[in-house]
């Protein structure tokens, strides 16, 4: 910043003092100018970190909406909502809208769901943020919920059956780091009827392209 304290108005020295205090700057006692701290660069590097996982992901959605016609999407967790970091638009006259930055309740959503299968511990929170009725499908109930995780661990994908929107339908698989951990999620959405028809055949494709992405993360199955 290279601001010094006689150069910066009462009002804001709060500010910076706050901002120091959570290691976003920091003090230097002899020149009195205060530098970007610690927790600039940590954050910059997840931005880095972030932008490497769209980069490994973007050929392999293009792929699963080549070969489904369904919306493709790059998801991860914050909070108790997802966040669309990446968008493959689908191929057909019923399709899956949203834009990459947009966010959905992780409860109500395929890619949320597998998410938290993978991080049981993020459970408690969204259960306590409420489990709103979206849909006449939406799980609203804590056992519930914790159920259908269990299942979806077991099987290695989450299915979403209009439980956000009620005319659309998704599935999704985890994306797995070099260190083995589910640092996201790969999935598609679109029309139930065309997920009703050809389930098991998105699936075989989800779970691919989850696989694919996974390696290119460094993650050794």
């Amino acid at each position: 910043m290279g601001a010094t304290p006689q150069g910066i108005s009462d009002r804001r020295l709060p500010v910076l003092k706050t901002l120091e205090e959570h290691g976003y700057v920091r003090h230097d006692s002899v020149s009195r100018r205060y530098t970007l701290g610690l927790r600039i660069w940590e954050l910059g590097a997840r931005v880095v970190g972030r932008t490497g996982l769209v980069e490994a992901a973007r050929p392999v959605l293009k792929w699963l909406t080549t070969v489904t016609g369904q919306t493709s999407g790059l998801v991860v967790l914050r909070g108790t909502d997802v966040l669309y970091l990446d968008i493959r638009d689908g191929q057909e006259a019923l399709r899956f809208y949203v834009e990459p930055g947009a966010r959905a309740p992780a409860y109500g959503t395929a890619s949320g769901k597998v998410m938290l299968a993978w991080h049981p511990e993020r459970v408690p929170q969204v259960v306590k943020a409420g489990l709103r009725r979206l849909t006449p499908t939406t799980i609203v109930g804590a056992a519930d919920l914790r159920r259908e995780l269990r299942e979806i661990r077991r099987a290695g994908v989450a299915i979403n059956r209009g439980e956000r929107q009620p005319d659309l339908a998704a599935v999704a698989a985890p994306l797995f780091d070099a260190h083995g951990e589910c640092v996201a999620a790969v999935g598609i959405a679109g029309s139930r009827t065309r997920f009703t028809d050809d389930l098991e055949e998105f699936k075989r494709h989800v779970r691919k392209a989850s696989d694919e992405i996974s390696a290119k993360l460094g993650h050794r199955a």
